[in-house]
């Protein structure tokens, strides 16, 4: 978990290096714990390394230091890295890192989970290591197998890795894409970084930087971001997942996938419920056993729910200490899911500790926050996860284990559900439609409803009768001028293909990417055991019977738990969710919203009518994003959090995230 940055110039010429340390600094609560700096000349495979005021002593005793240094090499590439010590603490894991023979170099954020059974294999070989980090793993697998090392790779990661015998520099992001890897191309020069601010300190990219309206259109009218890797910023992509490509005079083209999501199930006759919860059970479990791996405290989130309760059920079976928990408390019975996470804390004698909802100070930090997610983000609710966080920061945790996409997994959703039936319809599997229509687990209707919905011709079975662009026009947001839809592409028409697309281009993508920025801005290490690979491609080859089945939701999955977890919380109805009162929100934010859209200056908003503004956050998230980024109105956030802190006071968190206490947002460039 960490941050890098780095250009090349494809030409050969010698770049800048006073560009690659506002890249660098502008990102450092992402690794406070270390930084380091290399300059490389791909003609002659020589290179320089720097420290900086954030490196251990022994780094820079014998480094210069890139501030202060007058660059009398040249190098035709720069590479960047700000460290946050999860594995190996000592400097021995300093990057960029050298593997032995100096034949390669890497700057690396993630984590590889099974580098010690990689570790072991390569020593077998004859590598000798020097630290017990997982990097140094990384870059012996790389010499070993080469760019085949990222099929052995179990982990994420995004990385800049240079290989002086072939002199190429290679980029690559692991197989789900849970760490960014943002990039610009300006006719010879290439620019990555972890952040988007990273790019926007080069001064072409910021001349240049335009809003990205197809991105736009999409927010706007369905809430959907980082389609096809692309961002809100016209011209800045993200590297795509499960990939690998040589930055060379044909990047981004030539570039490699690794690895993909299947497409295709299984059926019944394939494997058998036994076989196929087992499997669920084994892979998940083995999922979470290489995931409590690390140097330094690590916790899990304990919502109550069945994801959460399911990754607390595997640690209890691997992990000999005592585990420690935390659940958040709401006051709301209606929303309280903490009963449910106690009987599972009681099950398995953890450590439960309880956090009571922070109060909501979202506004306080508006300047810093909109700044931290760098595009328009989908709910205030963010920065309640942001203050869950920062209270387990101060008690001591660096790495949580969470419950989180076991719902785009199994089909935990209930917009799953009318999907689930068309496939049932399409594959003849009627006894499973009534099955489902009659016992469906979310349906919170009377007996009666339940009857007529059998009786009124479902939406899942009428044809469609207008065309799927003209059903997107309708529900785009009205307020939005000078943008012309785009075309829409994506096929979901069965639950199969929902799924598909919701893990590799819609869902996954942007809960990966805000969560990302929140999780850094602690920094704080959050690991998904149901983002695993191996779960990834057994979830999406059951059969869809499996999934919802007798009307419940990830019903192979609570058959896999069922000896696991207690059956008021393995067969529970009706999720809860994390809740947030939005009606409260939107109330006691009136003052503020008018501040925001009278002060608005953006030419995509029709702001002729301003009431109906007042409760769309992804409009009013649009408008912050633009006025931070295009119009750089930087009054306008102190406008707002000083009217706030007339009538407020501090969060009182444990824990202050870095990104607060380290950043003075006073230029966007």
């Amino acid at each position: 978990m960490c941050g890098i940055a780095g250009l090349i110039d494809l030409s050969g010429k010698a770049i800048d290096p006073e560009i690659l340390k506002p890249m660098t600094d502008v990102i450092r609560h992402r690794g406070p714990d270390d930084e380091g700096y290399v300059l490389i000349n791909q003609a002659t495979s020589s290179f320089q390394t720097y420290a900086g005021p954030d490196s251990p002593p022994d780094i820079q005793a014998f480094n210069p230091n890139f501030k202060t240094s007058a660059f009398a090499f040249a190098g035709n590439i720069g590479l960047s890295h700000r460290r946050f010590s999860i594995i190996d603490l000592t400097a021995a894991g300093h990057q960029p890192f050298f593997n032995n023979d100096r034949s390669c170099c890497v700057v690396f954020n993630g984590e590889i989970y099974n580098y010690i059974e990689l570790r072991a294999e390569l020593e077998s070989r004859g590598v000798i290591f020097r630290s017990h980090s997982d990097t140094e793993v990384l870059l012996e697998a790389y010499k070993a197998w080469d760019v085949e090392c990222f099929t052995r790779f179990n982990g994420f990661w995004a990385l800049a890795l240079y290989d002086f015998r072939k002199k190429r520099l290679i980029l690559s992001r692991d197989r789900i894409g849970k760490r960014p890897l943002y990039w610009v191309r300006n006719d010879s020069r290439v620019y990555f970084a972890s952040e988007i601010k990273s790019l926007l300190k080069v001064p072409e990219i910021a001349r240049n930087k335009k809003v990205n309206q197809d991105a736009i259109w999409h927010w706007c009218s369905s809430g959907l971001r980082d389609l096809n890797f692309s961002t809100c910023f016209e011209g800045i992509f993200s590297l795509p997942s499960a990939s690998w490509v040589i930055v060379d005079e044909n990047f981004p083209n030539k570039l490699k996938t690794f690895w993909k999501v299947p497409e295709k199930r299984m059926s019944e006759n394939d494997i058998g419920i036994s076989e196929a919860a087992t499997l669920v059970r084994e892979t998940l479990m083995e999922a979470v056993r290489i995931r409590l791996r690390a140097d330094v405290p690590i916790a899990l989130e304990l919502s109550g729910g069945l994801d959460s309760s399911a990754i607390l059920a595997m640690t209890a079976q691997i992990h000999p200490e005592r585990i420690t928990t935390y659940t958040v408390r709401f006051h709301d019975p209606g929303t309280n899911e903490e009963p449910f996470a106690r009987s599972v804390a009681k099950h398995y004698n953890v450590d439960y500790r309880v956090i009571d909802p922070p109060s909501q100070t979202f506004w306080q930090h508006i300047l810093a926050f909109t700044y931290l997610q760098e595009e328009p983000f989908h709910s205030p609710n963010l920065q309640t996860s942001q203050d869950i966080w920062s209270h387990m920061r101060g008690e001591g945790t660096k790495v949580t284990l969470t419950g989180a996409a076991g719902d785009e997994m199994f089909a935990g959703y209930t917009h799953y559900y009318s999907k689930a039936q068309r496939e049932n319809l399409k594959n003849g599997c009627y006894r499973q439609f009534i099955e489902n229509a009659l016992h469906w687990s979310e349906r919170r209707h009377s007996i009666k409803n339940m009857a007529l919905s059998l009786i009124r011709p479902p939406r899942y079975l009428l044809k469609y009768l207008v065309p799927q662009a003209s059903k997107f026009r309708r529900r785009n947001r009205h307020y939005l001028r000078n943008i012309s839809m785009p075309q829409w592409r994506y096929n979901t028409e069965t639950l199969t293909e929902l799924l598909y697309s919701d893990i590799t281009n819609t869902r996954i993508p942007y809960w990966l990417r805000s969560g990302d920025k929140i999780l850094m801005g602690m920094p704080f290490e959050g690991r998904c055991p149901f983002l695993d690979y191996r779960v990834v491609e057994v979830a999406t080859q059951l059969p869809v019977t499996y999934l919802i089945r007798h009307g419940w939701h990830k019903w192979i999955l609570r058959k896999a738990l069922e000896d696991y977890l207690p059956s008021d919380v393995l067969w529970r109805k009706q999720k809860m969710g994390f809740p947030f009162p939005y009606q409260t929100f939107y109330e006691n934010s009136r003052k503020i919203i008018d501040l925001i859209l009278s002060h608005a200056d953006n030419p995509f908003i029709e702001l002729s009518n301003k009431a109906k503004f007042q409760k769309d956050w992804r409009a009013i998230s649009f408008i912050l994003w633009y006025e931070m980024f295009f119009n750089e109105n930087l009054t306008l956030f102190k406008k707002i959090e000083s009217m706030v802190n007339q009538s407020c006071t501090t969060t009182g968190s444990k824990y202050t995230p870095e990104f607060l206490s380290s950043c003075e947002v006073t230029s966007i460039t």
